[in-house]
């Protein structure tokens, strides 16, 4: 392939690559821990809907990080893990690429 457009063509398909997984553990992430936030409880119970709301706050915060270290979201947070470190380290390489060798375009 030749890209006549291209400063840098032999760089084009490593910087492709690692935007391609920059953006495969973005969503990876963020599915992760959408799941997690919409599987949450964040009203409570009955009893406890009519405390003040500073303890519905602090019971809600409670609840919501005794729920995501839960082994039910175990999948969830390695998701979120493994997303995140996809994505930050293909971003890295990318950059890095760039800035030795210059843009590919």
């Amino acid at each position: 392939m030749k890209y006549d457009w291209a400063d840098n063509p032999h760089l084009f398909i490593p910087v492709a690559v690692c935007c391609v997984v920059a953006v495969l553990g973005f969503a990876a992430a963020f599915v992760g821990l959408l799941s997690i936030i919409l599987r949450q409880d964040f009203y409570g119970s009955i009893d406890e809907q009519n405390l003040p709301w500073s303890e519905r706050w602090g019971n809600r915060n409670l609840r919501a990080n005794a729920e995501f270290w839960s082994p039910r979201f175990q999948l969830a947070r390695r998701a979120i893990a493994y997303g995140a470190m996809a994505f930050f380290c293909s971003f890295g390489a990318a950059a890095l690429i760039m800035i030795i060798f210059g843009h590919p375009s």
